[in-house]
């Protein structure tokens, strides 16, 4: 959509502060409605697989490991986090949940 002046002109700069202030105010919707926020630190227990070896061979076993990322955005569907070392994820708020609580 592209918003014009009061002249009937082309004005991309006020059409895109309108659009930051939506988007600003429906990450404050989405944070109220998940009480969740942005730069908030979240402890997820996450699968991590490890290997040893036995005489018959590699043997993976999967264990669940605490991990911190911290939330970057809130969308429709799913929560981009990032962690430490800038790897990012996105899980809907339900898996979200799920992973905070520990189950899989």
């Amino acid at each position: 959509m592209t918003y014009k002046n009061k002249e009937g002109y082309p004005d991309p700069t006020s059409g895109r502060a309108i659009n930051g202030v939506r988007w600003e105010e429906l990450q404050q919707l989405r944070e109220k409605e998940h009480n969740l926020k942005r730069g908030q630190q979240v402890i997820l227990y996450v699968k991590s697989q490890s290997e040893e070896s036995s005489d018959r061979g590699r043997i993976k076993k999967s264990e669940k490991v605490r991990k911190s990322y911290w939330i970057v955005e809130l969308y429709r569907h799913c929560v981009l986090l990032k962690d430490e070392k800038g790897f990012c994820t996105a899980p809907s708020y339900i898996q979200l949940q799920s992973l905070m609580r520990g189950g899989d």
